[in-house]
């Protein structure tokens, strides 16, 4: 599940591992599915990925973006 700490810009971000990581939201950049088993990669300004076990669709919302499908 999901937290977010709106007065310190802050989002917590589950793994599958159980654990999870901290990070400011004005940090994300973007993201994108990751691969058949779910979840997603979230990309940061500072560099590293962030794999986490919320999907794109469930980020969006969070995040208050969009989602945009491309054509198969």
């Amino acid at each position: 599940m999901e937290q977010t700490d709106e007065q310190n810009g802050f989002v917590f971000l589950p793994s599958v591992t159980g654990d999870g990581v901290l990070i400011r939201r004005a940090q994300v950049v973007g993201s994108r599915p990751n691969g058949p088993n779910g979840g997603a990669v979230v990309y940061t300004a500072a560099g590293p990925s962030i794999y986490t076990s919320l999907q794109t669709s469930q980020l969006a919302k969070l995040f208050d973006a969009q989602v945009i499908e491309g054509a198969r």
